[in-house]
């Protein structure tokens, strides 16, 4: 499957240090996009769908928190926020405002990688269908846990 990457962050060592290192992972990306601002990632999202998002918490214009929770109904995919902030109560901010990930800065890029690859890994698992056919008349729905019998529920 090839995925679609957004990276943001205000720092270009750290935006350049994480494209390179995704060649080396085995992912396939269809492509990776990058944003040094928070309204450009905005602009980008707008225009294009991801499959994952990394983003920097602190950044010049909007911070990652505000773009997270106003993009967060309208983007499904998993969030990873980069940042310094290594108190618990800014963990729980960026998981509230709808974040998947939170990863400290300083960070190894081998980490962020094996993150980016285990969230994809995650979405490619949920995308898979909740229900099994098992002959033209009996279905199981696992996510409403329920069984039909030719479109009639049963049980």
């Amino acid at each position: 499957m090839k995925y679609r990457l957004l990276m943001i962050d205000d720092e270009e060592l750290i935006r350049k240090g994480f494209l390179a290192r995704l060649q080396y992972l085995n992912l396939e990306f269809e492509e990776i996009l990058e944003a040094s601002f928070g309204k450009e990632e905005l602009l980008l999202l707008e225009k294009k769908s991801v499959d994952i998002l990394v983003t920097d918490i602190h950044m010049p214009d909007m911070d990652g928190l505000t773009v997270c929770r106003s993009i967060r109904d309208f983007v499904s995919c998993p969030i990873l926020f980069l940042t310094a902030k290594i108190e618990d109560g800014d963990k729980i901010k960026g998981f509230r405002a709808g974040g998947d990930d939170y990863i400290v800065k300083p960070f190894s890029i081998d980490e962020l990688g094996a993150r980016v690859e285990a969230h994809l890994r995650r979405e490619q698992r949920h995308g898979c269908s909740s229900k099994v056919k098992f002959d033209q008349d009996f279905t199981i729905d696992y996510t409403e846990k329920s069984a039909y019998y030719k479109g009639e529920a049963i049980g």
